[in-house]
């Protein structure tokens, strides 16, 4: 596909893995270590509160955090695409931003997430 019509739907993760925000963090991790994944979304009521990384969690090892929630490391101020962003628009944000992950949401509703390695993987493919 050629890189300027590449759409944030055509490279986002659609089957996510989802946590609430009063679940202890040792679920959260568990749940990333298990699955393979980096990240997790955090959904309350269906909507999207904020998102979880391995990072977040490595760094909060000095403390107790066997005792801690989601909600206490998450990241609040997500900065999100609608289905319809293009791939420069992602990547500009991906970039200006330093940020891995952008979820997509569509009608206040997430619909997907975009991780660094689908947009390489994108990328890459259309240079073929």
């Amino acid at each position: 596909m050629e890189l300027k019509k590449i759409k944030a739907k055509d490279i986002m993760i659609k089957e996510l893995i989802t946590i609430g925000s009063g679940e202890k963090i040792a679920l959260a991790d568990l749940i990333m270590a298990r699955s393979g994944i980096g990240s997790l979304p955090v959904v309350d009521k269906g909507k999207l509160v904020g998102i979880i990384t391995q990072r977040d969690i490595m760094l909060a090892r000095n403390y107790e955090i066997g005792v801690l929630m989601t909600k206490d490391l998450m990241s609040k101020n997500l900065i999100t695409v609608d289905p319809e962003a293009s791939l420069k628009e992602i990547l500009g944000l991906m970039l200006g931003k330093k940020i891995e992950r952008i979820p997509v949401v569509e009608n206040g509703k997430l619909v997907g997430l975009i991780v660094h390695d689908k947009v390489l993987k994108a990328v890459y493919e259309s240079l073929a």
